[in-house]
């Protein structure tokens, strides 16, 4: 049984991300909560700041609403969906739901895809959750739509990787019988160390059918994205780790850049720091 955590701002971006997150998982065993945050916005002379009150019951009356709207979209059976409206930041929320009863095992979040200063902006809260390391993440670009997976492209970067970090990709494997390609990320001019890793994921997929593939080069992001689309991938899934290869790669988060390029769906894992 998984607790799927669907983080929304009520757009047209934010119900797409809910669909692929509810019908991904499937309702049979699984519960789902929608969750909205808000925070006081700034005052002015001419328009003074809102009374918190009043926010609380903008932001339940907005997510019932995007509760309704979900459930119309959504083939039968329909699942049970709590709501949590709560004041403050995403990550601070996040974080006090994890320290709780019900934790999350995946939260789902919407990405847009735009470019320069927009694209940096909109980007920023799903990077910021992904960066956190606080749970997996499952990105949706806007522009996707939903089918069930059959080929998963798994870009790994050759660290260790726990049965446990996995767990989210190999319930959604198992049911929907999907193929998974491990893609390993050599940096140029450094030896493949394909066989350790290849016997690490072999006792991990154990039965789920799986193949290598090897990308390097400087732009590791660009040959990932390019063999998704040659696929015909239904999922990208890529590991986080604090200060890993991909992160030397980069500069930053593989995780994140992906998030905001690719067009299909993207699971971000997260790995324990050792």
């Amino acid at each position: 049984m998984a607790h799927v955590l669907i983080a929304t701002d009520m757009s047209a971006n934010a119900l797409n991300a809910a669909i692929h997150g509810i019908r991904l998982y499937g309702i049979e065993g699984n519960s789902f909560t929608l969750l909205h945050t808000y925070q006081t916005p700034p005052g002015s002379p001419d328009l003074p700041a809102m009374a918190p009150d009043l926010l609380a019951r903008l932001s339940a009356e907005g997510l019932e609403e995007f509760a309704r709207r979900l459930l119309e979209q959504l083939p039968e059976p329909t699942p049970d969906l709590a709501t949590v409206s709560a004041y403050g930041a995403l990550d601070n929320v996040l974080r006090s739901m994890i320290d709780g009863p019900e934790r999350p095992d995946l939260v789902v979040m919407g990405t847009h895809s735009s470019t320069g200063l927009e694209r940096m902006l909109i980007g920023s809260t799903t990077a910021s959750v992904i960066r956190s390391g606080m749970l997996p993440v499952l990105a949706v670009p806007h522009e996707a739509r939903y089918r069930d997976p059959r080929r998963i492209v798994l870009a790994d970067d050759g660290g260790p990787v726990e049965r446990d970090t996995l767990k989210v990709l190999l319930d959604i494997a198992r049911w929907s019988r999907s193929e998974v390609t491990i893609v390993h990320v050599v940096p140029e001019g450094r030896a493949s160390e394909e066989e350790a890793v290849d016997i690490g994921y072999d006792l991990h997929l154990g039965a789920i059918p799986h193949t290598y593939h090897s990308v390097s080069g400087d732009n590791v992001m660009l040959a990932l994205n390019d063999l998704v689309d040659q696929s015909d991938s239904d999922l990208a899934v890529v590991v986080h780790r604090q200060r890993g290869l991909i992160d030397q790669l980069f500069h930053h988060s593989v995780a994140t850049d992906l998030a905001l390029h690719t067009r299909i769906p993207l699971l971000v894992l997260q790995q324990p720091r050792n």
